[in-house]
């Protein structure tokens, strides 16, 4: 699935004690969001409107504004089917570092995660 989404991320959100990247895409009404909390070893994926799965890990790489995921048939049969993502981040040039880091204190201690460029 493509989407052309906004992007908010975090790697210490106060309200919400986690860290995150949270992903919408306006016309398509359809988000997606990975979190984790700092005492949990799982990581969260949200589809749509609170599609929730816990994962152990997940495959994502960060190229530019570019976001490639892919989750496994299991994975993708619990939220709504859809295995893989390529999210284009509509973000300032100022905002990705805080994305990457976000992402990088989501998978912290996982292999998931590549960033590139």
């Amino acid at each position: 699935m493509r989407l052309q989404a906004t992007v908010s991320a975090s790697e210490f959100d106060e309200h919400y004690q986690m860290a995150f990247v949270y992903c919408m895409d306006e016309p398509r009404h359809y988000c997606f969001s990975l979190s984790r909390f700092p005492d949990e070893e799982c990581i969260e994926v949200m589809v749509r409107d609170q599609l929730v799965c816990k994962v152990d890990d997940v495959s994502v790489t960060l190229e530019g504004r570019t976001m490639n995921v892919a989750l496994d048939s299991a994975v993708a049969a619990r939220l709504d089917g859809e295995s893989g993502y390529v999210i284009e981040l509509n973000a300032a040039e100022e905002d990705l570092p805080g994305i990457r880091a976000a992402l990088r204190k989501i998978f912290e201690g996982k292999s998931g995660l590549r960033v590139a460029g």
